[in-house]
């Protein structure tokens, strides 16, 4: 698969036994790289692999590449049926958490192999282990992540690029400590703040960050509870509401906690829990999962202001130095976030046919 490799040994992983085998060598694997997010870490897809087990939900397989005895590379995924324009295609979509949501997603490459053609080898190799996809999806691909670094000008297949997800970028609240995340703020937002601060004099007000395991597990049932209490609730979108997603936030706790990579923010008026952050904590990246607040106290802007506490709290410490929830949702944008690109890519199949279809999918998005 690259010129001065030898040896190599390619196995499709379908069971989380396997998964949980081969976790060793997964964490050495990530631990050679530079920048990590919580898509290249065993951990997540651990947590994914559970949660699939247990609902019997559609399966996620894993190639994963061996050199002699060491892993180097790891490429999960979903079959989907994509819609672009007006073509469908069958895909190998490029796993994202367990509802398949718009947020980031990556390949696990070791660092030496990601600027080769070791990529489109594992392409050449999956085209030959299975004949039911027309395309690979990489959507929600990070702009210098491994697989928007691998996929430029290194592929040489047939592939289409276009502005990822919603929103085509993600959003950060950068906050180390020569950042000053609360200076680019409008007036109005700080004002807003302020009288929230205001309306909470004459209460009892509390933040509690949660990231030790017997803790975690204690705080879960409470962030569960605060998540379903407004629209989430009665729209049927919250973790209470989704055996599926709560047993997934169960596992993530699970697996996470023991490295310190997971974190609940809570807060409390008068002892009454009205806000809660669901987060991991990866590499110096606080990354905001779920959300949730009673909206008996929206005029409180409890979100606004559970996620103020958090920033403030870093001001003294060197825990993290990124905030992000790895989209764009609406509410954030009052922060003035940083806007890093994100981009879908599709990588058709290395055939007549597939090229086909590339040129057709290429013409009729012009």
């Amino acid at each position: 698969m690259e010129a001065g490799r030898t040896n190599f040994r390619v196995e499709l992983i379908t069971t989380t036994d396997r998964l949980r085998e081969i976790s060793p060598e997964w964490q050495l694997l990530t631990s050679k790289l530079k920048f990590k997010r919580h898509v290249h870490l065993v951990e997540w897809h651990l947590a994914l692999a559970e949660t699939i087990e247990k609902h019997n939900l559609p399966p996620i397989t894993c190639l994963a590449v061996f050199s002699d005895t060491d892993l180097i590379a790891l490429f999960p995924w979903r079959k989907i049926r994509v819609q672009l324009g007006s073509f469908q295609f069958n895909a190998l979509q490029l796993s994202s958490d367990i509802g398949n949501n718009n947020t980031i997603r990556d390949i696990v490459l070791e660092p030496t192999l990601v600027e080769t053609t070791f990529l489109k080898g594992m392409i050449l190799k999956l085209a030959e282990y299975d004949s039911s996809w027309d395309a690979i999806a990489f959507p929600g691909i990070l702009d210098g992540s491994l697989a928007a670094t691998a996929l430029k000008g290194n592929l040489q297949l047939p592939h289409l690029q276009l502005p990822g997800g919603a929103w085509g970028h993600i959003e950060s609240i950068p906050c180390g400590d020569d950042d000053r995340p609360f200076d680019q703020l409008s007036k109005g937002f700080r004002q807003n703040l302020r009288t929230a601060h205001n309306k909470l004099k004459n209460h009892r007000v509390n933040f509690q960050i949660t990231r030790t395991p017997a803790d975690l597990v204690e705080c879960l049932p409470i962030f569960l509870t605060i998540e379903s209490s407004g629209w989430k609730g009665a729209e049927g979108t919250s973790a209470l509401k989704d055996a599926a997603v709560a047993t997934f936030l169960d596992r993530l706790v699970y697996n996470f906690s023991p490295i310190g990579g997971c974190e609940i923010c809570v807060m409390r008026v008068d002892n009454q829990p009205i806000a809660s952050l669901f987060g991991l904590l990866i590499d110096k990246v606080w990354f905001i999962l779920r959300t949730g607040y009673d909206e008996n106290y929206g005029r409180l802007s409890p979100g606004h202001l559970i996620l103020e506490n958090l920033l403030l709290k870093q001001k003294n410490g060197s825990r993290f130095n990124v905030i992000t929830p790895y989209n764009a949702p609406p509410w954030f944008g009052a922060w003035k976030p940083k806007k890093t690109p994100v981009f879908d890519s599709y990588v058709f199949r290395p055939s007549r046919a597939g090229l086909d279809l590339g040129k057709k999918v290429v013409e009729g998005l012009r």
